[in-house]
């Protein structure tokens, strides 16, 4: 309700009281349970809540005329208003929307009412009414927009709200942060160029430009897009209000970094084998098909080098199992440092690895397997007060990728490796085998 309703109210109570003779006139607003509040009072008077239900006021049929007021039974806080009980009483209807019991209650003390004004209260029913909707609308209206503010402000996202004029807008705490002003109402105008410089120290400024300038003549176009700050995702969702972009838009930034870090540690959870964190033989699987085809591009070799851990049992049954799990730690560790970083090294199985390579010159192969053995091979692994000798042995075969070449080309490799490997091993462990392109196993 505004400021002048509630002076058009209480000015219309005291001309009521004044023209009535009434010791005390109130504009009551009353639900359809009898509870009332009295918006406006002659003489003026802090508002208050009671309860008319029993009151007897909504039973008597009110022609205009103050009656008796020995039948009805009023509310303690209604006779402490009038500072007595009331001799004559009149209740005036005015039924207001979402408040349908709602009046005009006029009291007298001791004085009789004058018949003939009183008979004209009833003229003031519907500006009573009108007045008392306006104020039930505003107060409903009032605690929307508070439940609003209190949402805009409490959410955990960033928020501007454009108006459908364009001109005003909204800024919450979170957004504030982002575009450096304050929070609080802005003109849309001023909004411009602080929006524009976060997107600018975007790491991926470039293609927010485009598809937002794609978007430029179109008040009714909706994208949600992450916005990248350093190490910070923002998601930017934003859109026409209720789809229409007469109404305005909102820009909701939501900090989704938590959630993108969850999602790839969860990749990297279902494609790590959990032990020594190399890939697993899936992720190896998956992302071997895709080198090769890489190579198949330009025809150039790859090679699949098989490691093996040498007497790995007698290492669980001398040193225990723990002791063994803390080998095959180190020893993925030490392979992984010894090959290049484009390499793919994955553990295959128990204790064998697995690593897939690219080469330009097929001889870069074989020195690259040795300096992977050699690596393994070069200290003693330290596993409490234990040095524990390990030594791997590893197969190799090398294969070209030609375009349009066999779909079996990485079947091929790992078998023939395999077989170079159960060679390395059998001639006496801690070396390298590598099988030729079209014939047995050779040294390198």
């Amino acid at each position: 309700m505004t400021s002048s309703d509630s002076e058009a109210l209480a000015a219309l109570c005291q001309f009521a009281r004044l023209a009535s003779h009434a010791d005390l006139v109130m504009a009551m607003e009353v639900e359809d349970g009898g509870r009332a509040t009295w918006a406006a009072a002659a003489p003026a008077l802090p508002s208050s809540s009671f309860n008319l239900a029993r009151s007897g006021l909504f039973e008597h049929a009110w022609t205009g005329d103050a009656v008796d007021a020995a039948g009805f039974r009023l509310p303690t806080a209604v006779i402490h208003a009038l500072e007595g009980l009331p001799a004559r009483l009149l209740y005036v209807p005015a039924p207001s929307h979402g408040a349908p019991l709602s009046g005009l209650l006029l009291l007298w003390r001791n004085q009789p009412a004058p018949v003939g004004l009183t008979g004209q209260m009833s003229l003031l029913a519907k500006s009573v009414a009108r007045l008392l909707s306006a104020r039930r609308e505003a107060a409903r209206q009032l605690i929307v927009r508070n439940q609003f503010l209190d949402l805009f402000d409490s959410v955990p996202a960033g928020i501007v709200l454009i108006d459908g004029d364009g001109v005003g807008a909204a800024v919450n705490e979170h957004a504030a942060a982002l575009l450096g002003c304050t929070a609080g109402n802005h003109r849309a105008a001023d909004l411009t160029g602080p929006m524009r410089a976060l997107r600018q120290r975007c790491d991926n400024h470039t293609e927010l430009e485009l598809a937002y300038s794609a978007q430029m003549n179109n008040d009714q176009f909706a994208a949600t897009l992450n916005w990248t700050l350093g190490e910070r995702t923002f998601e930017v969702d934003t859109h026409p209000v209720r789809g229409n972009g007469a109404h305005g838009r909102i820009w909701l930034f939501t900090d989704v970094t938590a959630d993108l870090l969850m999602a790839a540690e969860l990749r990297r959870l279902a494609s790590s084998d959990p032990l020594t964190g190399v890939p697993n033989r899936r992720h190896f699987e998956e992302c071997s098909a895709q080198i090769i085809a890489a190579r198949e591009a330009n025809g150039r070799a790859v090679a699949v080098l098989m490691v093996d851990v040498d007497h790995f049992k007698k290492i669980n049954d001398t040193y225990g199992h723990p002791a063994g799990d803390e080998v095959l730690k180190v020893v993925a560790r030490r392979c992984r440092d010894a090959l290049r970083q484009r390499d793919l090294f994955a553990r295959f199985g128990g204790e064998e690895f697995i690593a897939l390579l690219a080469a330009s010159a097929v001889d870069e192969i074989p020195a690259a397997a040795e300096r992977l053995r050699s690596a393994v091979a070069a200290d003693p692994i330290l596993v409490g007060g234990d040095r524990i000798s390990v030594s791997v042995s590893v197969g190799g075969a090398i294969g070209e990728a030609l375009p349009g070449g066999d779909q079996r080309l990485l079947e091929d490799l790992i078998a023939r490796a395999d077989e170079a490997l159960y060679e390395a091993k059998s001639s006496g462990r801690n070396r390298v085998r590598m099988a030729a392109l079209h014939a047995e196993p050779v040294d390198p």
